[in-house]
């Protein structure tokens, strides 16, 4: 046997042989199964509840539905608010208490305990603890079965807790969902951002490719030993032209790349706005100046100091009235440009009196490479509000498109005072030239 007890032998424990194998494992598993129960049961003391749950299911025949009806009296409407807040919480206990009373025509929040109400508590506390266990708690306060006060207070701390896990467990899983969500739209993102990648080598290719072509091409040509003389100054001009619009999109890209990754220089100093609107007004003249263009301004509200970049902001305001003058397709191109303080911060605004831009692509005109005109024609490389935006950030300010406005209304709104944090960049960008 086991230890070499001959008494533990498995087919004849305690010295009881000649039984069926089967047999004489079953007798023995339920003796010592039973004895195992009956000391744990006798050396232990059962909780809240399982007493409240013992008194549900003994006194079976002393719950019937005819006996559910409640005496007026037994309890007091106190004792039943403290046991409910602790089970409903404090808010909605006492809510539904004065919400009782008042059907009762009573004010505050102790209700008379009559039948009708506590069989009505009865049924709301169901909902948290089961209707066995609410309607023992209830029938111990009026009276009806032996288990004490403190133990439905137990019980009532015990589904207290319970319910704060459960708030706890619906928050954390709130919070995952909402996780999920954030993970799926930085996905999406990243799906976008790698669209955009595609688009903006396969835009920037064309746009270098393009003039580089012309140089190769009109180059060779040069090179013919009977060319003209009038051809051979006509196509050195061209040439030229195609270098320096090569130059202007490498230095706007560039000029991007510095304020995209906040190393711009920002020379921050004191300016009349007036005089920096003149300064963009005078720039941007040079576009299509054979054009009747008339410009609308206020200039009493332009005169305010302000410190900033004004470089920069002038830079921005040029490619802003540029655009107007160059895509404004009114008969009689107007811009308005007003200025409103706003606090802190000066807002500026650039209205025409144009078609404006189509809804769909409002959102895409400060996107690099973004033209609303013929893509494949000659011309800017659609970086210049780009441009822009990054600015108006390194500025610490922002620009919008404004619409129903009449026509196209751009808006830059920025601190009077910028204080520049910004530790000076290796290389201090080149004065980019902008375009839309």
């Amino acid at each position: 046997g086991l230890f070499g007890f001959e008494w533990l032998r498995p087919h004849a424990l305690f010295g009881i042989a000649g039984l069926d194998p089967l047999l004489h494992a079953l007798f023995w598993s339920l003796l010592f199964n039973t004895l195992a129960f009956l000391v744990f049961s006798m050396l232990s003391f059962p909780g809240p509840m399982e007493r409240l749950q013992g008194v549900a299911f003994v006194n079976i025949y002393d719950q019937s539905p005819a006996a559910r009806s409640w005496v007026q009296g037994g309890a007091e409407a106190e004792d039943l608010l403290s046991m409910s807040q602790r089970i409903l919480g404090a808010e909605p206990a006492q809510h539904f208490f004065q919400a009782q009373a008042a059907g009762q025509g009573k004010a505050g929040f102790l209700p008379d305990t009559t039948p009708d109400f506590l069989a009505r508590l009865e049924r709301k506390l169901a909902g948290s603890v089961g209707a066995s266990t609410a309607h023992a708690m209830i029938a111990q306060l009026t009276g009806g079965t032996s288990v004490s006060m403190q133990d439905l207070i137990a019980v009532a701390g015990e589904t207290a807790e319970a319910k704060e896990y459960t708030a706890r467990l619906e928050a954390k899983s709130e919070e995952l969902a909402r996780v999920a969500r954030a993970l799926r739209e930085a996905n999406d993102k990243l799906q976008d951002l790698s669209v955009q990648k595609d688009s903006f080598l396969s835009q920037i290719s064309h746009e270098l490719r393009t003039p580089m072509t012309s140089i190769r091409a009109f180059s060779e040509i040069l090179m013919e030993p009977d060319l003209p003389d009038s051809m051979r100054a006509q196509y050195a001009e061209i040439i030229h032209e195609e270098a320096r619009r090569l130059t202007r999109l490498l230095d706007d890209l560039l000029d991007l790349s510095v304020l995209e990754n906040r190393r711009a220089q920002l020379n921050v100093s004191v300016a009349n706005l007036h005089d920096l609107i003149n300064r963009a007004v005078q720039s941007a003249s040079s576009t299509q100046p054979e054009r009747a263009f008339r410009i609308e301004r206020d200039f009493p509200t332009e005169h305010m100091p302000i410190f900033t970049d004004a470089d920069r902001l002038v830079q921005v305001m040029i490619n802003l009235i540029s655009n107007a003058r160059k895509y404004c397709d009114a008969e009689k191109a107007v811009l308005r440009i007003e200025v409103k303080r706003r606090g802190k911060r000066v807002q500026i605004d650039f209205i025409d009196n144009g078609a404006g831009i189509p809804k769909k692509s409002q959102k895409l005109i400060f996107e690099k490479f973004a033209r609303l005109t013929d893509q494949s024609r000659a011309g800017s490389a659609g970086l210049g509000l780009a441009i822009c935006r990054e600015i108006m950030t390194n500025l610490g300010g922002t620009i919008d498109y404004v619409p129903g406005q009449g026509g196209a209304a751009f808006r830059i709104s920025l601190p009077l005072r910028r204080s520049d944090q910004r530790a000076p960049s290796d290389q201090p960008p080149e004065s980019a030239a902008l375009s839309r």
